[in-house]
């Protein structure tokens, strides 16, 4: 697999206190990432320091083009159609845009667009950067499913690889790989599946179980099912066969 961000042995301070150290993680393209970690956990940190919003030692190496998407709102344009370099998008791009933002809203300023609008604002600037990678910082939290699947639609038809920064364990399933983590470490990391049947340690960081994976291991206590579900489909057929 194509590593596309290589996080090598990084060190980095908080207050003059250690916070990540020796820290190493790989981002490979085709491996959609759920990350998830309870406050303070370093998950935003990360993201920022991946970025270079603030200093570490150690590597930080992306090999290709990266958006990072952060739940933030620091417009530097005047228009939307100027945040989102409209003028520069292709017509795939401009049409994905269009299904969200009309002509009059192009041409409003961004600070002036309701707080859902300024959260698809935040997601479609990755457009333009044109990346084979993005991360997305707690952003899918605040929209709707409708809207989370098309954006869903348009990284799958571009082969744009998405790591998903949440703390909505529910999305974890629609995603390859997952990564927990705990104070600046990485406490669980592997197929998504296999993590979340590590339910004692989950619960014991502070991370629940998505609601028909739960059901299932609880079931599984019972010898009623032998094998963990991860939806509502998949449970009902267990039960019946």
């Amino acid at each position: 697999m194509n590593e596309l961000v290589n996080i090598n042995d990084i060190d980095l301070k908080i207050n003059k206190k250690d916070f990540f150290k020796n820290f190493s993680l790989t981002f490979y393209k085709g491996v959609n990432a759920f990350i998830c970690g309870t406050s303070a956990s370093g998950k935003t940190l990360l993201l920022k320091a991946i970025a270079r919003k603030i200093k570490f030692s150690g590597e930080i190496i992306c090999n290709g083009v990266v958006a990072l998407l952060f739940d933030k709102y620091y417009f530097s344009s005047s228009l939307v159609e100027d945040e989102l370099r409209y003028v520069f998008l292709s017509s795939e791009q401009k049409a994905f845009v269009n299904s969200f933002f009309d002509k009059k809203m192009l041409k409003s300023n961004p600070n002036d667009l309701s707080f859902y609008n300024k959260k698809i604002l935040l997601l479609c600037t990755f457009l333009y950067q044109n990346p084979q990678m993005v991360f997305i910082d707690n952003l899918y939290s605040f929209i709707s499913t409708s809207d989370i699947e098309k954006f869903d639609e348009y990284f799958n038809k571009n082969k744009i690889t998405v790591i998903l920064i949440s703390n909505n364990i529910e999305e974890a399933l629609n995603y390859d790989y997952m990564i927990v983590m705990d104070k600046g470490i990485i406490a669980l990391e592997g197929k998504t599946e296999q993590v979340l049947k590590e339910e004692k340690l989950l619960k014991r960081l502070g991370i629940g179980l998505p609601f028909y994976v739960d059901l299932s291991i609880q079931l599984q206590y019972y010898n009623l099912i032998d094998k963990v579900c991860l939806n509502k489909e998949e449970l009902v057929d267990k039960l019946w066969n």
